[in-house]
């Protein structure tokens, strides 16, 4: 693992462990959708909205000049909704559409928190995204787009990667983006 992964699985896995018992409980609202296939099967999800926690599962958090957006989908028919799910984090150089992008991370989550993920880093492949639109205008913030990556295996959060248990992800987003504080 990279020095500079730590901070995003960190967050990542933050993320995960304080939404799931607020999305488990609470309402929430589908503000998005995400289709992929992960090894040639078909994936769907969808991001949400908590509007009674003012969070969503689609961020966009400013850090000085750099900005971080988070797309991290659920599978509405999966038995738990923190099992199946489909995360896209990119950070970009800059506070409008016309940033320039820094780095992306893909990860997939099949069975929940507790058990092996598979994360593009260390994969040997460079994660690809591309914007059809962004806007990180305020009330307004969205991205569509489309990405793919190689994700392998991982047992735990600083495990390394197992690059003999790979799989292709390629899908696309189109989600609305809550700004986080």
């Amino acid at each position: 693992m990279k020095i500079h992964q730590a901070p995003i699985l960190a967050a990542f896995g933050l993320t995960l462990c304080m939404a799931q018992p607020a999305l488990a409980q609470i309402a929430r609202t589908p503000v998005g959708a995400v289709n992929a296939t992960i090894d040639g099967t078909p994936y769907s999800g969808e991001t949400l909205d908590v509007p009674s926690e003012g969070t969503s599962t689609a961020e966009v958090r400013a850090f000085g000049p750099v900005t971080s957006i988070s797309i991290q989908a659920h599978d509405p028919e999966a038995e738990s909704i923190m099992r199946n799910v489909l995360s896209v984090e990119v950070s970009l150089m800059g506070n409008d559409a016309s940033a320039s992008i820094m780095d992306v991370s893909v990860s997939w989550w099949p069975d929940g928190m507790s058990e092996p993920f598979y994360l593009s880093e260390d994969s040997g492949t460079a994660p690809d995204i591309v914007f059809d639109a962004l806007s990180l205008e305020d009330g307004r913030a969205a991205a569509q787009g489309s990405f793919s990556a190689v994700v392998c295996r991982r047992d735990g959060m600083f495990a390394e990667a197992d690059t003999s248990d790979c799989r292709q992800v390629e899908g696309t987003f189109d989600t609305a983006l809550r700004k986080a504080d």
